[in-house]
């Protein structure tokens, strides 16, 4: 009886770890800065777009903006983080 109750429990450990390799992946996580100038006062479009281009070009796709500094309308910095 203990001998199999062993055995079930071996078996168990062994399944219960081949069936969960998704818990195992970690996620990568990076962060973007998008600078950004223009004399029309599209400074802040244009740092959003030079932080997605990096991004996208590391292989990043799912980003969120957490910071930006618009010291006027003609300069803008952008901060991303990024995970994949």
């Amino acid at each position: 009886m203990r001998k199999t109750l062993l055995a079930l429990l071996g078996a168990a450990a062994v399944l219960g770890s081949i069936a969960t390799p998704a818990a195992a992946t970690t996620l990568e996580t990076r962060e973007f800065v998008g600078y950004g100038s223009s004399d029309f006062g599209l400074a802040l479009f244009y740092a959003r777009q030079d932080a997605k281009k990096k991004a996208e070009r590391a292989g990043f796709t799912d980003c969120e903006e957490y910071s930006k500094i618009v010291i006027s309308p003609y300069d803008a910095t952008v901060f991303w983080r990024c995970t994949r």
